[in-house]
Parts: C-alpha cells; sequence; structure tokens
C-alpha cells in the first residue's frame, strides 16, 4: 500500500516537471487516483452466496425436475467451459465487443449513450457486460447518477480482483432471460430443453435477446416483441417462426414423491446461511419405467374409480443392483382429495399376508419343512388366539407349497410359533424393519400383519431373497454407497422359498420379448379391515410390489390383494416383459447350491416312498430338511376275520392311511371317505403305536375363572381329537375319572378353583395331559 502511494506521488511530479497541462494532469491524477482506489474496495465473488437449482435426472441423464431456488428462481449452474467459443463470440459481439480491451467500463460506450439521450435521440445501452455483472451480483438500482456511479465504480473493482473468465461466467449465471429465468443453461434448458452445448445457432441467437429487455423479449413464438427483436437479427434467411420454444410450464415434474425427498434431504442449513450448491442428482430411476408404472396405475384406478378406489402405489427394485428404477407414491401427486403428496412407499402399513414367505423361509432353513411337508389347516387355538383363513374355511392336510401358496393362515401361526434364533420378529429386525412396538405387543398377529411395514421394506426383503438371502439396502442415487450386505438366510432357504412361490396351481408365467417365458413369484396380502391390498413378488431382474388403499384409512371390501393388487401386477409384469430382455434366475439352481431334488410322497411328503405308490419330485436341502415320517401310512396286518393281526406276518399284508379324527372328519364333510383301520383281535393286548390324542379344550395358556352364579365352580367344555381308529377317549383330572367320549366330541364338567392336571387316554394308552389353572372370581 505504502509503495502504490510513493508511486502515485512521483508519477504526478513528473508529469508536473514535463510542464504538461493542469488539466490533463488533473485527468491523470483522478485516472490514477480510481485505479488506486479500486484496488483497495474489496468485492466479494460475484457468485458467492447465490442459491442456485437442483437438477434431479433418472439414471441416463434424463431430466426429472429442476428445483426453484430460495428466491423462486430458475437459475442452473453452468461453467464458462459449457458455452461453445462460437456462441461466447457471437453474444460479445452483440453485448460487449470491446469486452476483452476495456477495463470494465467503456467510456466511448456511456459518452454516446449520454450523448443519445440529451439530444432526444434513441435510448442507447452504454453498460458494458462487466456494469451488468455488477448490477446482477450486487443488487444495484442503476436509473439514478448516484447508482450508475456505483456500478462504473464496482465494475472498475471487479474487473482489477477478478479475471475476464470469471466475469463472463458470473454473467452467464445471472443474466435475466424473462419471468424467474436466470442464467443462460437455465434459458436452454426450459426453452429448448436442451444443455448449452447442444444449442443450435438460431436458437443461441434467441437467447441472447433477452436480457436487454427480458421483460418484452421473453422467449415465446406468442411474443411479437421477442420475434420482431429476432428477426432484425437474422443475418442466413433462417425464419423465427421455425423455432420450437417451449415454457416454465412445459419442464417435466417427474417421481415428485422421491424428487421432493431428495431434495429435502440435501437442503441446507437456512440457520447456517449457506446457499443451495446447484448439485446435479443422478438417480437410479429409469424414466421410461416411471412413465410405463405411473400411467398404467392412472387407467387402472380410472376404470375402478365407480368402486371407491381412488389410490394406489408402486415400487420397482431392480434387485442385482438394489437400485430403484421406478417409485409411483401416489394416484396422483396434485390430488388433494386422496393426500396425494404423501408417499406410500415410505408409508407404515399393514401387509397382510405378505410376510409369509419369510415364515416358511425360516422354516425351510430351521430344518422345519420341506415344500411337500405336511401342515394341518384345521381349527387352532393358540393361547386364546383363534385365526381363521381370509375365505372362513379349512382345508385340512396341505403340503407347505400349498399352504403358502394359498396363504392358509393357520399352518402360518403353527409355523411362527415354533420358530427359535430367530423367530420372525428377530428377523425381520435383522432386516431393518423398524417396529414401534416390543414382540410381545404384536405376538402370533405379527403373521397376518399385525405390525406395520413400509413398501420400501417389503421391497428390501423379497430382494433379499432374490440375492441369496442377503439382505441390502435400497439405493436411489447413483453412485452413492450401496452399504454393507448382511446374510440373514442361507442361499438354499432362500432359493426353495422362491421356488414355492410359483402358483401351485399350474403357475403363472410371461412372455418375454424374444417370446420365451419368465416365471411370476408372488405373494399377495390384504389388511384386517379391508384397508390395505397388496402384492409383491420378483419378476426377472425385478422386484414389484403394488398397493392399493387410502391415506385416511377408510375401507374397502375391494381392497383385497388378490382381487385389486394382483391384476395390477401381473398387468405391470407382463409390460415389463415385453420392454426389455429378460430370463429367469432360477431357471436352475444358483452356482454351489446345496439343494438337490428328490421324491417324496405327495400325500403326506414322507422321504421315506417305500409305503407310498403316488410320488413327486421336490426341493431338499440335505442335512437340514427333516426326514421324520408324518405316521399317516403304516404297514398292518389284516387277518380273514378282518382284524388287525396281533402279531406281524400273521394276516394279509397291506398299508393303510392313518388321519387324526378331526381331519378323517374334515376329509368325510368334503365327501371324501377315509376308513378307519380295523380293530385289533380281542386277544391282542399292548401299546400301539401311534399319535397321542390332542387336546382341543380347554385351550392352552388360558386361565379360566370360576363363577359366582355357578356357586363357586368353573364350568369348562373337555374335547380332544385322536388317531386314525380310536374309538374312545377316557378323561381324568387330578388322577380321579371323569368319564368317556368319542373323539371330536365334548364332555362338561365343573372345576373348583385351583391348579388341574387333566389327562385323556385312548384305548391304546396313549395320553396328552394339560395343566388347568382356575381362578375364583371376587
Amino acid at each position: 500500500m505504502k509503495r502504490a502511494v510513493l508511486w502515485f506521488v512521483q508519477a504526478c511530479r513528473k508529469l508536473l516537471q514535463k510542464r504538461l497541462s493542469a488539466g490533463l494532469c488533473l485527468l491523470v491524477a483522478l485516472g490514477l487516483g480510481l485505479w488506486l482506489v479500486t484496488g483497495l474496495y474489496t468485492l466479494p465473488a460475484p457468485l458467492a452466496g447465490r442459491d442456485f437449482s437442483q437438477v434431479i435426472c433418472d439414471r441416463q441423464g434424463k431430466l426429472l425436475r429442476i428445483a426453484l431456488t430460495r428466491d423462486d428462481k430458475y437459475r442452473l449452474r453452468m461453467p464458462l467451459s459449457a458455452l461453445p467459443t462460437w456462441a461466447l463470440n457471437k453474444i460479445l459481439d452483440y453485448e460487449d465487443r470491446w469486452f476483452w480491451q476495456h477495463p470494465g467500463v467503456n467510456v466511448f460506450a456511456l459518452l454516446r449513450s449520454c450523448g443519445s439521450m440529451l439530444l432526444g435521440g434513441r435510448r442507447m445501452g452504454g453498460s458494458t457486460l462487466t456494469m451488468q455483472t455488477v448490477r446482477l451480483a450486487y443488487g444495484l438500482v442503476t436509473n439514478t447518477l448516484w447508482g450508475k456511479c456505483q456500478q462504473i465504480f464496482l465494475a472498475l473493482c471487479l474487473e482489477r480482483q477478478y479475471s475476464k473468465a470469471e466475469i463472463l461466467e458470473a454473467y452467464f449465471n445471472l443474466a435475466p432471460y424473462g419471468g424467474n429465468v436466470e442464467g443462460l443453461a437455465s434459458a436452454a434448458q426450459i426453452y429448448f430443453h436442451k444443455s448449452p452445448q447442444q444449442l443450435s445457432r438460431l436458437e443461441a441467437e434467441a437467447l441472447m435477446l433477452v436480457p436487454q429487455n427480458p421483460v418484452l423479449r421473453r422467449p415465446s413464438t406468442r411474443n411479437r416483441h421477442f420475434l420482431e427483436a429476432l428477426r432484425r437479427t437474422l443475418t442466413d434467411g433462417e425464419e423465427a417462426a421455425s423455432l420450437r420454444i417451449y415454457g416454465v410450464e412445459d419442464l417435466p415434474f417427474s417421481a415428485p414423491h422421491l424428487c421432493q425427498e431428495l431434495l429435502a434431504s440435501r437442503e441446507p442449513d437456512k440457520n447456517a446461511g449457506k446457499a443451495k450448491a446447484g448439485e446435479k442428482i443422478q438417480t437410479t430411476l429409469d424414466l421410461g419405467r416411471q412413465k410405463l408404472l405411473e400411467t398404467h396405475l392412472a387407467r387402472y384406478i380410472a376404470r375402478h374409480k365407480a368402486f371407491g378406489i381412488s389410490n394406489g402405489a408402486i415400487l420397482l427394485v431392480h434387485w442385482p443392483t438394489m437400485e430403484v428404477r421406478a417409485s409411483v407414491g401416489s394416484a396422483g401427486f396434485q390430488d388433494q382429495e386422496i393426500q396425494g403428496q404423501i408417499d406410500a412407499t415410505r408409508v407404515r402399513r399393514s401387509p397382510g399376508s405378505t410376510l409369509k414367505p419369510l415364515i416358511y423361509a425360516l422354516a425351510l432353513e430351521q430344518g422345519l419343512i420341506h415344500p411337500m411337508t405336511l401342515l394341518y389347516d384345521t381349527p387352532k387355538s393358540f393361547q386364546g388366539y383363534d385365526p381363521e383363513n381370509f375365505d372362513h374355511t379349512f382345508r385340512g392336510p396341505v403340503s407347505a407349497r400349498e399352504a403358502l401358496a394359498s396363504s392358509r393362515n393357520v399352518p402360518a401361526i403353527a409355523l411362527a410359533q415354533k420358530l427359535k434364533n430367530p423367530d420372525l420378529y428377530a428377523f425381520l429386525q435383522k432386516a431393518h424393519v423398524a417396529f414401534a412396538k416390543s414382540r410381545d405387543h404384536y405376538g402370533l398377529a405379527l403373521v397376518l400383519g399385525g405390525a406395520e411395514v413400509t413398501m420400501r421394506e417389503l421391497a428390501s426383503l423379497y430382494a433379499m431373497l432374490a440375492n441369496r438371502g442377503v439382505w441390502k439396502p435400497l439405493r436411489f442415487v447413483e453412485g452413492g454407497e450401496s452399504g454393507q450386505g448382511s446374510s440373514l438366510l442361507s442361499p438354499e432357504a432362500a432359493f426353495v422359498t422362491l421356488t414355492m412361490l410359483e402358483d401351485s396351481l399350474g403357475g403363472h408365467s410371461l412372455t418375454t420379448q424374444g417370446g420365451g417365458t419368465v416365471p411370476v413369484r408372488w405373494k399377495t396380502g390384504t389388511s384386517n379391515g379391508f384397508r390395505d391390498a397388496w402384492t409383491c413378488g420378483v419378476i426377472g431382474p425385478y422386484v414389484l410390489v403394488v398397493w392399493f388403499g387410502n391415506f385416511d384409512n377408510r375401507a374397502n371390501p375391494l381392497l383385497v390383494g388378490g382381487r385389486l393388487a394382483q391384476p395390477l401386477f401381473f398387468e405391470l409384469a407382463q409390460a415389463l416383459a415385453w420392454s426389455e430382455p429378460m430370463h429367469d434366475y432360477l431357471a436352475s439352481p444358483w452356482p454351489g447350491l446345496g439343494v438337490e431334488k428328490i421324491a417324496v410322497c405327495r400325500v403326506t411328503g414322507d422321504i421315506d416312498t417305500s409305503l407310498c405308490r403316488d410320488q413327486v419330485e421336490t426341493w431338499f436341502i440335505p442335512g437340514v430338511s427333516p426326514v421324520r415320517s408324518s405316521g399317516i401310512l403304516r404297514r398292518i396286518y389284516v387277518t380273514e376275520e378282518g382284524y388287525q393281526a396281533c402279531v406281524p406276518d400273521e394276516g394279509q399284508e397291506t398299508v393303510w392311511e392313518f388321519w387324526p379324527s378331526d381331519l378323517a372328519l374334515m376329509f368325510q364333510r368334503a365327501g371324501v371317505y377315509k376308513a378307519p383301520p380295523p380293530p385289533f383281535e380281542p386277544q391282542c393286548a399292548r401299546e400301539e403305536p401311534g399319535l397321542p390324542p390332542r387336546i382341543t379344550s380347554p385351550k392352552l395358556g388360558l386361565t379360566y375363572y370360576a363363577s359366582i352364579n355357578a356357586g363357586g365352580v368353573a364350568s369348562l367344555v373337555l374335547a380332544a381329537q385322536a388317531d386314525a381308529g380310536v374309538r374312545q377317549l377316557r378323561w381324568f383330572v387330578n388322577g380321579q375319572y371323569l368319564g368317556e367320549t368319542a373323539p371330536g366330541r365334548s364332555l362338561s364338567v365343573q372345576l373348583a378353583p385351583g391348579l388341574h392336571h387333566l389327562l385323556v387316554c385312548d384305548e391304546n394308552n396313549r395320553s396328552s395331559v394339560r395343566k388347568l389353572r382356575i381362578l375364583s372370581t371376587k
């Protein structure tokens, strides 16, 4: 600073020594003084603290959304290098041809402008690009003498402190282009749906005209002021009418829910005063898939509008990469009647039966079942919880595969009750399902959708099955961290579960683009009270989740997964299969997978098929899958008199089906007669192998109360089911004989308060016991 002052004083002395005119000395002194002062005045960078619009694109770079800045502008960040040299030269030739030579102010242009105004001629612009940049960057009011002087001074300061390239870059990011559009990149994108590099010469010339008068020259084929100015600049005969010009109203607004979420997650802290960086967010979405799903959902809702169906959501995940390729959060983002701005993919809803595949997967891993294991779909009480099936019927004995495919409730709950380390609750916790309550709060109702989950959580669970039992988080942004996966299931259990999800009634396959077929593995779900309808499944490389419901939780009898969500699921699945090459990732077992196909008995699921004529193949996990016999098929010897022989080989050998009494009754009601086995010869006196009686009443885990009106005792009904061939059951309490009943028949008793030991015994001395607690009412 001191050296600069000394230099200025010495320069003045030399001028005086040469006896120059006082006026010229004064002018030189003023110039040198101004130069000195502009070096002392520090200006912040012209783009410092400026907000820029965030841009959201799909995985291929297609535009999904341009966000407004906090001052409600469309302002895209653009480096100067993004502008082609020919376009830069064209704009400089039009706006400020002496830009590279002047120090920020063109004195001759200012004098020319002042002279024109004083003589009453046409108003001519005298501002350089540097002066315009100063006005835009620092918010100057330049229509007064003082304001113009400020502009000139700050333009000189700006040129002293920043390079010409930095000034040009600031100008092209701040120049007004009509309405709330600022910056050349924003104008190119909004008016021509192009980047600055993609602009044609005619388009570049059209935008070049706007900053001089952005109000009158806002680009539009209906704006005569803009078209007249453009025609005056055309030199190659091109017609202004040939331009295709868009507007702000034509900007894309795709995937609004996800875009809104991403913008909110990157919103800077307003209290910290940080500006938006104007970053480009490249999502994992596929715009083509997004529009496909949105279109199908809108048409499907329109077809069902008369039935009160107004809202739904869809999520599509590419499970090999865990990238979300489409996310439709509601049937209409702007529809206030359905609260359309709520994102259904993030809302916690009851999943109905869509969690059942995970129960079977855990049961497979823990060696409880293989796909053909026999399960009982019969009335059963679970500590006072008496579940029913959706169709209010029971099918009796069913294979595990059929039980899952037909979504039977009792078999699923019975399996869930047997799961250990982990049970379903702990497993879902490991899969990052955020439960609101404890395990005890949900109990076995968790199996049927008693706990709420999100669409995203469901999608990640089904993707885990496809990813060989490894859970991974969903990905929404390209290039982001995929996150560490965690192995929750064995690859064998995951593979077999997916094969079980193929429809046991013949399967459902999609026709692919190349004319082949791809099977679908899916599960439906309906929440209690008809408030949510779901279908989730794996289709080639995708996991697809479809949901219907209402954000205000209104019920609708049509909100049934198999009736409402499943048809759209298959409609979308077929559209995806037609739109791209697709193959079945499960056409054969994964490499290194420890599974094999074996023959089992079709009727009982037994591995030992020596007594079974009707056999079927099923997947089997060696060393894990159960090998125990069901005990249904037994070899007996029948004498000529029709009795079972006491000693083997004394009668004719035959194989008999030994069905428990409750299942035999269900067969009978269905019109299928299962003959009971013949009785033993009278002289036989020994305990026979078979199933012990099963007490069905009183229910396990319940506490009963004595009634004051009944004299302080509890009135109970005793009932039990028994093995095939059992005709009588004997009942005892605390060692005291109570009476006899046939299997499935009831016996009424009265018991005093206290702890009682109940025993039931069949004629072959097979027995079951149950502890019973009766409390007195006070």
